[in-house]
């Protein structure tokens, strides 16, 4: 199944289960009642298991391991009760010719507390009430656990604390998951009592007609609806955390989706999102196609919500859109945890990971990866392009900035200091000795911007520059041209001093080549770029929130 149809809201809200199992386990209409027929009874304390539930276990060669209570019915051993508590087992025959485990009740001693330090002898601790005075749990008759022969022999010495009740599907998964405390767990807490788990809903899974796990919530730590008898089927994705499995036609995974509990409607923000009230995001993670030779095998992550569908992903599998490479991306950083990311500024669906992302090219979308030079390029696509129309390289600022046309052509290049000319070195003394640049350009800090235009045969023209300007003498603050020596040379300023003399006396000035000014000033400078040549316009999507 896709994963946009798992994703329906049907298919979400409404968990429909298969028939369950005669309760001759455990009786939904009093959970306490401890069962006698069908079932076989043992214990643990005395052996140190305890059994639990252990969730969904998911591994990266695309496999899965469906919810389990262990240990398993063959690693069982029967014992006892311990001397401070322990747990009741039931098992009722599993269809199968076996036996699976459907109950454990939790039993504790009425005077002896494993929470106490333990006595000289080695015995457990005394119990003790509130006012930390010893103090037994007394006995009250409870025919719903005495009715079992072998707990009425039990009670006067010990008290069930708490059941754990499990439910199967007519296939034998293990589907649904109840908890319940007694009263007895109040019975030296009456001043400052517990609040009591009754008939409370802890787990619920889901399977399709393949048997495989396709939806999951909870464990026995929680509850998902404080409601005593709710059930699997009402509840709803993004009221509770939900994680729910697609698969591909081999049967290994596909994708896991993940969706944590919404935050309280007053403040329904997710991952830095502002979310509608009936919208809710998650977090996903796509396995590669099982043609792909294990040791190439990289997952994708990514996240997502109900409505925009993917916001962004990222994954160290350097071939994932690989219809996307471009030149520079052959000099991808020599690390083996760099990772390729991508951003969405429209909703992409959540179809794109049905065909392990080959459809991604229909999407506008910004590519991200670290580059050797320890830059990082940044390129934004169109829709239906497989040229961007626009790559930035980036370290804290924006150091370059290239721009194309539709047909895939460089039309202009922009250079903000001197960190990208590693990348591309710049060759300005030619345009100075062709008489095109006739100032000292600025290459490093602020205002330093340089501006080159490509026609459509490729041929390049320097454009536009910026110069430091010495306001006293109005003249360009550094010589021209700068690689002959100063005949007259000024005496050098120290740090300090050239720092005050900049802020009081150098403007920034920015312009054509032969030192024709069209702006002065940082600020202004920097609209101007934006304005003119749309410099630093474009960002990161959902760096600031949608």
């Amino acid at each position: 199944m896709s994963i946009a149809r798992r994703l329906a809201p049907v298919a979400l809200l409404t968990l429909v289960l298969s028939a369950q199992a005669a309760a001759n386990c455990s009786d939904r209409a009093d959970l306490l009642v401890s069962p006698v027929a069908g079932v076989s009874l043992m214990f643990t304390g005395t052996t140190g298991q305890w059994v639990s539930l252990l969730g969904p276990q998911t591994y990266d060669e695309g496999t899965v391991d469906v919810p389990a209570l262990v240990p398993t019915v063959a690693e069982l051993k029967r014992g006892m009760l311990g001397a401070a508590e322990g747990q009741a087992v039931y098992l009722e025959p599993d269809g199968n010719g076996g036996q699976r485990i459907c109950r454990v009740e939790h039993w504790e001693n009425r005077t002896f507390d494993r929470m106490q330090p333990p006595q000289p002898d080695g015995t457990p601790g005394l119990r003790h009430d509130r006012e930390n005075k010893v103090r037994a749990v007394p006995y009250r008759r409870r025919p719903g656990q005495e009715r079992n022969p072998i707990l009425a022999k039990l009670t006067p010495h010990y008290y069930m604390s708490r059941v754990d009740a499990y439910f199967y599907d007519q296939d034998g998964h293990l589907v649904e998951a109840r908890v319940q405390d007694t009263e007895d767990v109040n019975a030296l807490r009456q001043r400052y009592p517990n609040e009591l788990r009754i008939d409370r809903l802890a787990f619920c899974a889901r399977y399709n007609a393949q048997g495989q796990l396709i939806w999951t919530t909870g464990g026995m730590f929680e509850s998902l609806v404080k409601v005593p008898g709710a059930q699997c089927a009402g509840l709803q994705t993004g009221r509770m955390e939900t994680t729910s499995y697609s698969y591909q036609a081999d049967g290994s995974l596909l994708a896991r989706l993940f969706v944590p509990k919404k935050r309280d409607a007053a403040e329904p923000r997710g991952e830095g999102l502002a979310l509608d009230a009936d919208e809710w995001w998650g977090q996903g993670t796509a396995w590669p196609s099982a043609s792909v030779p294990q040791h190439e095998r990289k997952l994708v992550y990514f996240g997502f919500t109900n409505k925009a569908g993917i916001l962004g992903l990222y994954t160290e599998n350097t071939g994932l859109a690989a219809y996307d490479a471009q030149p520079p991306y052959k000099q991808l950083l020599r690390d083996p945890n760099r990772k390729l990311r991508y951003d969405f500024p429209q909703p992409v669906p959540l179809s794109v990971v049905d065909d392990h992302f080959a459809t991604l090219d229909k999407y506008p979308r910004v590519r991200r990866y670290p580059h050797q030079s320890g830059l990082n390029v940044i390129e934004f696509f169109d829709g239906n392009s497989r040229t961007p129309r626009l790559r930035q390289w980036r370290s804290v600022e924006l150091s370059r900035q290239e721009t194309y046309n539709a047909e895939g052509k460089l039309v202009q290049v922009i250079y903000s200091g001197g960190r990208a000319l590693k990348v591309y070195p710049e060759d300005l003394r030619r345009y100075a000795e062709s008489g095109v640049l006739k100032v000292t350009p600025t290459r490093s800090g602020y205002a330093s911007y340089r501006v080159y235009t490509y026609d459509a045969s490729g041929k390049e023209s320097l454009t536009f520059v910026c110069w430091q300007h010495d306001v006293p003498s109005n003249r360009p603050l550094h010589r021209f041209p700068w690689w002959t020596p100063d005949p007259a040379p000024t005496p050098t300023r120290g740090r300090e001093a050239a720092l005050i003399y900049g802020m009081k006396n150098v403007a920034n000035r920015c312009g054509r080549p032969d030192g024709t000014m069209l702006i002065q000033g940082m600020g202004p400078i920097n609209t101007y770029m934006a304005t003119q040549f749309g410099y630093d316009v474009e960002q990161l999507v959902y760096d600031k929130g949608r």
